[in-house]
């Protein structure tokens, strides 16, 4: 019997469905490409997924930059035609015809499946000498600019071995570059060819359609995106095109302009009360920078932290965690509807739980449950999360805040509640607590304590997780509150920034639009005793610089495991033993005093020669630019991870001795490799 007309049209609607929903899960957009010791193949870091053709023409980008600026060059990187590369950019196919720096170039490249199962798209014709100083983040990042992943690297070039297996001077047979071919959805929509853009630091989905002339709804449903969702630097978003690229699609629009100068600040009424709150670590980068006055710096910092003291047990401030300059104790009123604008923009990226919920899933917030603090562990079925109740505050903006991140290295909030004036935040959960608590623990020897290599990842990932906010979330934010109770730890011990609470964006000022400035001004003070920047303790200055005085102090904790009361100016400068290496590389003179010290400086719990001497020492370097009182002076958070990178390439407890390293360096110093 034939079907009805109903039947008929049931049938073709479900074919129809099935056809579209084929093409919105084109390919898994994915992010964790500092993520090296997981694959995550579910994410596609591996290479995009073979869901189309065996083999189609691709096209690549790239940023033209020294020594790949011509079309010779950058085809012989990418394992491309010179020819077809010159003339995709209307260029001559000749080493004297260079792009300028940072010109952004189209790169046909032949694109087929390879892999067993499931299988990955690559362009797999090219290969790779390792230099000194390279790691697969920074292969993959730096050179490759994100065209190819770490983990992609690790598995088909090292076969799978650890990062830490690449050596200098090492060929990789085969660099996987990230291309794909169009589905059959797609191809059924007119898509011919499949770009793998390089996404810059200000581009938008809906801005990267609009110079290509696609519409932004196919191009998140290529990367399985939605069309406004948030898309990083280094990384690959796929653009499905209907005819060859030209380069003129490729031209990102200018970046905003730069901030107007740092406006003087005003001297501030509390500049002598709460100078000597710049207590411990102050006195530490002192004694760095005034190595031949240290003896009179740490009297004269004792004596203002004295009087600091006075003034805290007057005021209240800086004491533990200090108010966020909200609201009064008690229970704020505000509901959920009337704390947002729309509601619905929050139920879209949130999952707005009850309180009954709640209690279930904590077991009515049970001592047993509590983590730490107002924290709780809750359990959804066969998910943990973490659960923070909020008393005496608003967290609304601190909830949107949240909902618009979307970094590994930041602490992802999946849902809220508010029941009778509190506030319930849920988030991810991170198996080892706070990197406070872990380097506690690692003095009693359980849990084994962090390794050099683990620190440096940790102190990496805090960087890039501030960098985010300082440079890519919109507005520019600043934490405000960073110390090693901020930064909690995975179950695979990588480091993910917390505690939002005293977050704030950087405007162009009061009431003003446009582009944000460096520096905001207020008369609260928040964040932690110790962590507080100078300038925003006496002046009330809010910029990224005070974020990178506070990491700095983090990474202090990192090296030598003691919280900031230990590192207090009247236990004995922590840093007094270092004023040799600091000043001149005296360890590579044959200085056994000052290594002796060094020694003394490093955390004893880490296992004994797990760190090279030299790495410890351009981490010192690190701090101190971090700790300048003048916060102009300091690195960008940009500058930090960078940095960061570069030192975590010569980081690991497989490392050669310091000895050894310095042998097979030549004469170069530290401070030499590390301004490279």
């Amino acid at each position: 019997m034939a079907p009805s007309r109903a039947t008929a049209a049931l049938l073709f609607s479900a074919a129809v469905f099935v056809l579209l929903s084929g093409a919105r899960s084109q390919q898994p957009y994915g992010t964790q490409i500092g993520d090296c010791h997981n694959k995550h193949n579910d994410t596609g870091m591996l290479g995009y997924f073979c869901n189309g053709a065996p083999s189609c023409q691709s096209y690549l980008t790239f940023r033209a930059r020294p020594p790949y600026s011509d079309p010779a060059s950058i085809a012989a990187l990418l394992g491309a035609n010179a020819t077809n590369l010159a003339a995709a950019n209307s260029a001559s196919p000749s080493s004297s015809s260079s792009f300028a720096p940072g010109t952004k170039v189209l790169v046909p490249v032949p694109c087929a499946c390879t892999g067993r199962g499931r299988g990955h798209y690559q362009s797999n014709v090219t290969s790779y000498v390792a230099v000194p100083g390279d790691t697969l983040l920074i292969i993959a990042k730096g050179t490759f600019q994100g065209l190819t992943t770490c983990q992609a690297v690790q598995e088909q070039s090292l076969g799978g071995k650890p990062p830490e297996s690449l050596l200098a001077g090492q060929r990789l047979p085969v660099v996987p570059l990230r291309c794909a071919c169009p589905s059959a959805a797609q191809a059924a929509a007119g898509t011919r060819f499949l770009v793998s853009y390089l996404v810059d630091e200000f581009d938008e989905v809906r801005a990267v359609a609009a110079r290509f002339g696609v519409d932004a709804a196919g191009i998140a449903a290529a990367n399985g995106l939605k069309s406004d969702g948030t898309i990083f630097p280094f990384t690959t978003l796929l653009i499905p095109v209907k005819s060859p690229p030209d380069i003129s699609q490729l031209r990102s629009p200018p970046p905003p302009p730069p901030p107007p100068p740092a406006a003087s600040v005003p001297a501030a009424e509390k500049r002598s009360n709460h100078a000597g709150v710049y207590i411990g670590v102050g006195v530490a980068v002192a004694a760095v920078a005034v190595i031949a006055s240290v003896g009179a710096v740490l009297a004269r910092k004792a004596r203002k932290r004295a009087r600091a003291g006075a003034a805290v047990a007057t005021t209240g401030k800086g004491t533990g965690k200090a108010s966020h300059g909200t609201t009064s104790a008690g229970e704020v009123s505000v509901t959920i509807s009337e704390a947002f604008s729309s509601l619905s923009d929050i139920k879209s990226s949130l999952k707005v739980y009850t309180y009954e919920e709640l209690t279930a899933a904590t077991d009515d917030f049970s001592a047993a449950r509590r983590i730490g603090g107002s924290v709780y562990r809750a359990t959804f079925g066969a998910d943990t999360a973490a659960v923070e109740v909020v008393a005496g505050r608003d967290a609304s903006k601190e909830v949107e805040l949240m909902s618009r991140m979307n970094h590994f290295n930041l602490v992802r909030l999946t849902g809220v509640c508010h029941h009778r004036g509190r506030w319930y935040l849920v988030s991810e959960y991170a198996a080892h607590g706070t990197l406070r608590d872990r380097l506690l623990l690692g003095a009693t020897e359980a849990p084994a304590a962090l390794s050099w290599a683990q620190r440096v990842q940790v102190a990496l990932d805090a960087a890039e997780g501030l960098r985010y906010l300082h440079e890519y979330a919109r507005p520019p934010c600043v934490h405000m509150d960073v110390r090693s109770g901020s930064v909690l730890l995975d179950a695979a011990l990588r480091g993910k920034v917390c505690n939002f609470g005293c977050a704030r964006a950087i405007r162009g000022g009061a009431g003003e639009a446009g582009p944000p400035r460096e520096f905001t001004m207020t008369s609260s003070i928040g964040g932690a005793r110790g962590y507080v920047a100078p300038e925003y303790l006496e002046h009330g200055v809010v910029s990224p610089k005070a974020d990178v005085y506070s990491l700095g102090v983090v990474l202090l904790e990192l090296v030598t495991g003691k919280g900031v009361d230990e590192l207090d100016g009247s236990r004995g400068d922590p840093l007094a033993g270092l004023n040799a290496l600091t000043t001149g590389d005296r360890e590579e003179e044959g200085d056994g005093a000052a290594l002796e010290k060094l020694e003394e400086f490093v955390d004893p719990a880490m296992a004994a020669g797990s760190c090279p001497r030299d790495a410890v020492v351009m981490m010192v370097r690190l701090i101190e630019r971090c700790l300048r009182r003048d916060a102009a002076a300091r690195p960008s958070m940009g500058e930090v991870a960078q940095y960061l990178l570069k030192l975590s390439g010569i980081s690991g407890d497989s490392w050669r001795s310091s000895s050894e390293y310095l042998r097979s360096s030549g004469s170069e110093t530290a401070s030499q490799r590390l301004a490279r």
